[in-house]
């Protein structure tokens, strides 16, 4: 295992339910429409930050939006930052029909994938996740700059992360890596359904 060093001063906003997800084990992918870029000249693509803190948010968060009952997300002018997450593998999904075999590695609801999949064209990023945690979070005072519906966020300076537990031991996180890279190694190489029901509402 490489163990996070150094510092970061990046961070990605999420849903709070979400980021508790991650913290406990129970989600280990993000899903994206954007945020991806391709290296020139590889043909690979890479996230835009492949290493990051989780900045939990209630923004766009609604109860039907997850499985199970949403955390409480105390508004105010400081986030509690406790997570830092490395991207380990990086998969485009284009098969709508791959996207239930996805289930047992997030907790958002089908209906929020599919609107996510179906949203201005078919097709999602999916980021399979390393985490790290913090015993005890920092909280780091908000700013104008911070607010509003975005993605990725930058703090007014660097958190380290050293030191950090991984929430998933190396035996724990190479089973479920293992098994991720694969289903999405088989929807890759599938082709998308042709004239299905966009299920876009």
């Amino acid at each position: 295992m490489i163990t996070p060093t150094g510092s970061c001063r990046i961070a990605f906003k999420e849903w709070a339910g979400v980021c508790e997800a991650l913290d406990h084990g129970r989600q280990t992918l993000l899903l994206r429409k954007g945020g991806i870029s391709e290296e020139s000249g590889a043909g690979a693509f890479v996230p835009e930050h492949p290493e990051f803190w989780l900045f939990p948010t209630a923004v766009h968060q609604a109860q039907q939006g997850l499985r199970g009952e949403a955390p409480t997300l105390t508004t105010g002018p400081t986030v509690p930052i406790r997570l830092l997450a490395r991207v380990e593998h990086v998969r485009r999904v284009v098969d709508a029909a791959s996207l239930p075999a996805l289930e047992n590695f997030h907790i958002l609801t089908p209906e929020t994938v599919r609107n996510r999949f179906h949203y201005r064209e078919p097709g999602l990023w999916v980021l399979i996740v390393r985490i790290w945690r913090r015993d005890t979070p920092i909280a780091i005072q908000t700013t104008p700059e911070q607010a509003g519906c975005k993605t990725w966020v930058t703090l007014d300076e660097p958190l380290p992360v050293d030191q950090m537990t991984p929430v998933l031991d190396d035996r724990e996180w190479a089973a479920v890596a293992s098994r991720l890279a694969s289903i999405l190694d088989d929807a890759r190489d599938r082709p998308a359904a042709i004239g299905q029901d966009s299920g876009a509402t």
